[in-house]
């Protein structure tokens, strides 16, 4: 996504780093993509009120490695838009992008900054090439330079395409998967195939644990399911994984398994990644973001 100053790819390995309004999560992911390795995995607790300095302070005491970072955006600090591609010269793309987007975006498209990014051609159901957007904040972005520009910042991204990576590390790739990801009101599904991203959608699910909207989750996963296999000509996806790990994901996976039929799995990072120490689940519910963005590979550009 948003691409900063770049380390050299002899770096060993990357840190993933997403800070949140109480706490920073950090994740060190080195080795070839065959044989990830998670070295750390920690949270650490900001006080209220925490400024960008205050997030840099806090990291450079954290004794992190000159490893390149990849940050992501809070949900609340972008828009992920699938749009028709503009017809004009690649040089002139994005800014092509910022006029489709202006009725597309609940903040002024002058207020942000935009980055685009290619989806599989679709073999239906469309008349031109449609594209990923995405719109992000410019003062969201202005505050993680600020805060993370010191400590080698070198990507920017959003969680689909986070997602994306921690989808692609699966086993169950290979033919296609749909991770689910639950964060506190919100369920974001991903499916992507080998290691291409194909369909995000988003969608409100209720309060959390017991209060999980199971009813618009299966309906939000089938319609994506059905898009995803009508526009790509793709087979069907049946395996689906839950994440983070932790009873709330289990409770889902089995009321999801019951109600579809597909094989329903929650994510333990544990089996993902060569962990240096164990992965508790209430840890991987502060951090999975981090490491997922920590396996973006830096070689794809988008």
């Amino acid at each position: 996504m948003l691409g900063f100053l770049r380390k050299s790819d002899e770096a060993k390995g990357r840190i993933g780093v997403a800070v949140a309004r109480n706490g920073i999560a950090i994740a060190l992911v080195s080795g070839p993509r065959n044989a990830l390795a998670l070295e750390r995995c920690e949270w650490l607790p900001l006080g209220p009120g925490a400024t960008p300095a205050d997030v840099a302070a806090k990291l450079r005491t954290a004794g992190l490695p000159a490893w390149p970072v990849h940050a992501v955006l809070q949900p609340e600090d972008y828009q992920l838009v699938m749009v028709e591609a503009p017809d004009v010269p690649p040089a002139e793309l994005r800014a092509a992008m910022r006029w489709r987007l202006k009725e597309a975006i609940a903040f002024p498209v002058e207020e942000s900054v935009v980055d685009v990014f290619e989806m599989p051609a679709q073999s239906r159901g469309t008349q031109g090439r449609m594209m990923y957007a995405v719109a992000a904040r410019r003062h969201a972005v202005d505050r993680q330079v600020q805060a993370l520009g010191a400590c080698g910042l070198a990507v920017l991204d959003v969680p689909e395409l986070c997602l994306r990576n921690l989808a692609a590390s699966l086993p169950a790739a290979a033919g296609g998967v749909a991770l689910l990801h639950l964060d506190q009101s919100t369920a974001t599904v991903v499916l992507v195939h080998g290691r291409t991203f194909y369909v995000a959608r988003q969608m409100d699910i209720g309060a959390g644990g017991a209060g999980d909207d199971v009813d618009g989750i299966v309906l939000e996963l089938q319609r994506s399911l059905d898009y995803y296999e009508r526009h790509f000509d793709q087979p069907p996806i049946t395996q689906v994984v839950v994440s983070p790990a932790g009873q709330r994901a289990a409770l889902l996976a089995a009321r999801l398994a019951k109600e579809t039929g597909f094989d329903v799995q929650v994510l333990d990072i544990n089996d993902v990644l060569r962990c240096a120490q164990p992965v508790d689940a209430a840890r991987q519910g502060e951090c999975l973001m981090a490491v997922a963005a920590a396996l973006r590979d830096e070689r794809r550009t988008f």
